[in-house]
């Protein structure tokens, strides 16, 4: 005998079966699995004067793009010179290109010393102004 017998709320498909007793679960019928969207982390290190232009700039393209910011941190560094913001956000895998380049675009102002962005599974980028 089946433990499922015993405790029927174990099957997945006992709620989709008790609406259905006639016939076979249709496959619709069982609850989709959402799509994961990855989480990637995008780190502006500038210094601490420019780093709120930035952030703001940051925001918009990302708003532009639809991609949608889970969390932010800002840190200082102690001697008060360089400070950083990492951006938590949501991700498509279409849309990674387009993270690219705003991070390339970014990591041409003069007041960026480091642009990166990494998501759960390794893929990163980094950008060092020339």
């Amino acid at each position: 005998m089946r433990i499922k017998n015993f405790f029927p709320f174990l099957d997945r498909a006992h709620d989709a079966r008790a609406g259905h007793a006639a016939g076979p679960v249709p496959l619709g019928a069982l609850p989709a699995r959402a799509p994961v969207t990855p989480v990637y982390q995008f780190t502006i290190v500038s210094l601490s004067a420019t780093l709120n232009t930035l952030r703001k700039q940051l925001y918009y393209e990302l708003q532009a793009l639809d991609l949608r910011v889970v969390a932010v941190r800002i840190t200082q560094a102690e001697a008060g010179q360089l400070a950083s913001t990492v951006v938590t956000l949501h991700c498509p895998p279409h849309l990674r290109s387009l993270l690219s380049a705003v991070a390339l675009r970014l990591g041409q102002s003069p007041d960026v010393r480091r642009v990166h962005w990494e998501n759960e599974t390794g893929a990163s980028i980094a950008v060092l102004p020339a």
